[in-house]
Formats: C-alpha cells, sequence, structure tokens
C-alpha cells in the first residue's frame, strides 16, 4: 500500500481507510502495529487512520495484549469494529418465509425477524409490501441506522443495477428490487441486492466452511439447485455480472426432461426435489407444501427410514457427474455441500467420492475436497450482510465530508 502524495492524497487515503476496516471486519481485534504490517504503512499513518475510523464510530480501542520486539514485550491496544453501532441490515427473500436481523462489522449477527411470504406467482407487489413492513420495523430499531443494507433473492439478479431479472418460482421478471423497496421505505443507506446462493458462497468463504481456500465452490440443494463460484478470493459473477453461478441448469448426462427455468436437461431436473419426488413415489403439487414435503423425507432418512434413504441416495450418479464437470472446469481446492447435498454427504460419502473419482481419473490429483456447510440458514443472511458492508465501503469517504458518527457516514 502506497501513501500518495499530492492530487493523489484523498484517494489513496479513501483505498488505506477501507483496507483497515475491511480486514477488521474479516479478521477481527488487531493492533495498530499489525495492521502496519499487513497495510505496508508506517505506525503513524495507521494511527492517524485508526483515529478518523474511531471518530466515526466504526472502531474502538480497548484490551492490551503484549507485542513482542526486540527482546522484550510492549503493551499494545487491540483496535476491532464497533460491532454495537456500525451496522447493516441484512434481508433473506425465501419461498415461504423472509428474515431480517442487523450484523455488525466483525460479523456478529442479532436477533433474526420472520415473517410468513406469503407470496403472489407473478406479481411481486404483496411480496414487496410485505418485505418493506419487516424492514421498516426493523428500521424503527432506535439504535444508529444501518450502514447499508443487503437483500439475499432466489433468483437471478443483474449486479450492474440490482434488478432481478429472473425469479422462477416467485414468478419475478425483470424487477427493479432496489428501486420498489425505496419507493416503500424511507432509508438514505445503500441498498444493494444479490442472488442467495451467490452471497452463500461468498459467507461460508469469509465465516465458513471456505475460510481460507480461494479457490472453492458452494453448492445446495432443495427444491432447486443453487451454486457460487469463488476464484482468487472473490466470486465469479461473468461477463454479464451477476449471472454466473447458476449450476443448477448446466446440462448434464443424458437429461431431458423440462425444467421450471424453461430449458430442458437441467442438473437440477436430476438431483432436486422433483427427482427426489419421484424416486420417493410421492405425486407433490406445485405450492408452499413443496419445501415442507422435501423436509419430512429428509427427516425420515435422517431417522433411518430405508425407503426415504434410497430415494435420496439414487441421484447420486447424476450428482456425481455434476461435480465432476465443475471439478474439471474449475479445479476447486474445496466444494462445499449444503441442503439435500450434505445430506448425501452425511450418508453416502464414501460412494460420492468414488463416483467423482471414477469419472474424472485421468485428470485426478486426488480427491476431491468435498465438506459440509457450516452456516446452514444463516448463510445466505450472512453473505447479505457483506454485499451490504461491501457498499460501504465502496462509498467510504474521508475528511470532514463525512460526517464522525457511522450513521451519517453511510448515508449516500
Amino acid at each position: 500500500m502506497t501513501q500518495g502524495t499530492g492530487r493523489d492524497t484523498v484517494s489513496v487515503r479513501r483505498h488505506n481507510l477501507r483496507t483497515v476496516l475491511r480486514h477488521l471486519h474479516v479478521h477481527g481485534p488487531t493492533t495498530r502495529t499489525q495492521l502496519g504490517t499487513i497495510t505496508g504503512l508506517t505506525r503513524s499513518a495507521v494511527g492517524d487512520l485508526v483515529a478518523e475510523l474511531a471518530g466515526r464510530e466504526l472502531v474502538s480501542e480497548s484490551g492490551v495484549v503484549a507485542e513482542f520486539g526486540r527482546g522484550r514485550g510492549r503493551p499494545s491496544l487491540l483496535v476491532a469494529p464497533r460491532a454495537d453501532v456500525a451496522r447493516v441490515l441484512a434481508v433473506v427473500i425465501g419461498d415461504d418465509a423472509l428474515r431480517a436481523a442487523w450484523v455488525g462489522l466483525g460479523g456478529g449477527v442479532g436477533t433474526v425477524a420472520q415473517a410468513p411470504h406469503h407470496y403472489v406467482p407473478g406479481d411481486p407487489g404483496p411480496s414487496l409490501d410485505q418485505l418493506a413492513t419487516l424492514l421498516r420495523e426493523q428500521l424503527a430499531d432506535p439504535g444508529h441506522p444501518p450502514l447499508a443494507i443487503g437483500v439475499a433473492v432466489p433468483g437471478l439478479v443483474r449486479a450492474t443495477d440490482g434488478a432481478v431479472a429472473l425469479a422462477p418460482r416467485l414468478g419475478w421478471r425483470d424487477l427493479r428490487l432496489v428501486d420498489e423497496l425505496r419507493r416503500r421505505i424511507d432509508v438514505d443507506a445503500p441498498l444493494v441486492t444479490g442472488n442467495d446462493s451467490n452471497l452463500s458462497a461468498l459467507a461460508e468463504h469469509l465465516r465458513g466452511a471456505g475460510r481460507d481456500h480461494d479457490h472453492m465452490i458452494y453448492l445446495t440443494c432443495g427444491l432447486g439447485v443453487g451454486g457460487g463460484i469463488i476464484v482468487h478470493g472473490r466470486l465469479l459473477e461473468g461477463g454479464h455480472p451477476g449471472y454466473a453461478g447458476e449450476v443448477g441448469h448446466m446440462v448434464i448426462g443424458g437429461g431431458s426432461g423440462p425444467c421450471y427455468c424453461g430449458g430442458h436437461g437441467c442438473w437440477e431436473t436430476e438431483v432436486a426435489a422433483d427427482a427426489l419426488f419421484r424416486h420417493a413415489g410421492m405425486t407433490v403439487p406445485d405450492g408452499p407444501t413443496r419445501k415442507a414435503a422435501l423436509s419430512q423425507l429428509v427427516a425420515r432418512s435422517e431417522q433411518g427410514d430405508p425407503e426415504a434413504r434410497a430415494a435420496l441416495t439414487a441421484p447420486l450418479p447424476a450428482f456425481a457427474a455434476g461435480i465432476a464437470t465443475l471439478v474439471s472446469l474449475f479445479n476447486p481446492g474445496r466444494i462445499i455441500l449444503d441442503g439435500v447435498f450434505a445430506h448425501l454427504l452425511r450418508h453416502a460419502g464414501p460412494e460420492l467420492r468414488d463416483a467423482v473419482a471414477h469419472l474424472r481419473p485421468a485428470l485426478s490429483n486426488g480427491p476431491v475436497d468435498l465438506v459440509p456447510a457450516e452456516l446452514g440458514a444463516q448463510g445466505p443472511l450472512l453473505g447479505a450482510a457483506e454485499a451490504a458492508v461491501d457498499a460501504f465501503l465502496a462509498g467510504l469517504r474521508t475528511g470532514s465530508a463525512d460526517a464522525p458518527a457511522a450513521a451519517r457516514g453511510a448515508a449516500r
């Protein structure tokens, strides 16, 4: 990191402020000396940055640790995020529920508020009104307003403008979600959206099973299949930002059945709910009962029901084929499995690994590292929070243009 002079000083300082604050957010309390080592800045420069961040109520200094140098220990204060007041609001739109929680800098999740999601397929209006009600309840909190708001959506989200290009199960198409929410709630903070599986991948990378893995893939299975791909420590967005990671709609093997997306032969038609119900001999109509029926099938398998277990493991060959394809394309250091996929890993892990190895022996550089997700239902919530923090950091300014309080520093 450089310290810059002249016309570049302001932009360099902004960069340095963001770097310091992001490090504290991801890695937790750190001494000024350690921050200097990480950033390459002098101790006085780090002290100046910390003082500015503290003045805005974004960080604080407390506690004493011994730092060793030149043969003796020296007491030093720890710099930590002000998670009590420097917070973002994270929201998850699900098929059956809407969830919201305050998440402090550093990743601590507060109480999760939840409301039923009574959506009308093809008409986003009722969903938007329900979501706005939940947000207004959270924003009525007498504490500091949010630095930013992040929303996880079960559909394709254009990263360029935050619009929902397609959410097939909800029947949404070309919905300008950010604009619609701003019409319904009074908030000045940045408001960002993202695909729920992509955001879960980001959360697992930073705070879950993908820590220390800069090349990883997250896969989840329920009513459909979702995924997110991390390359060089960053979420892969693709040439049309936000559209990458739709792994459920890869065409794998000989599948030719219709998919709700309008395509044919999609991977999820072979491994997700429709296939699982078919293997179990279950007829489940479209609608909110499908998720409950799938949960009951998984619960029966967990309890040792042989028919349920057989139904859930029947798609193993198709599942292995999809994983083998992804491994050949992206060479991930780790693949994180969630939902039904995690259940399959628990109960048929050796068979799954053998099936993947059988499909790609010539390309194998060792066993594929398959692990269960750590965050579970909090994955999309924490991912939405990370998207919100990124939006706040992108707008972080320096000098007197920013108010000393975190709330005013975020209101743009």
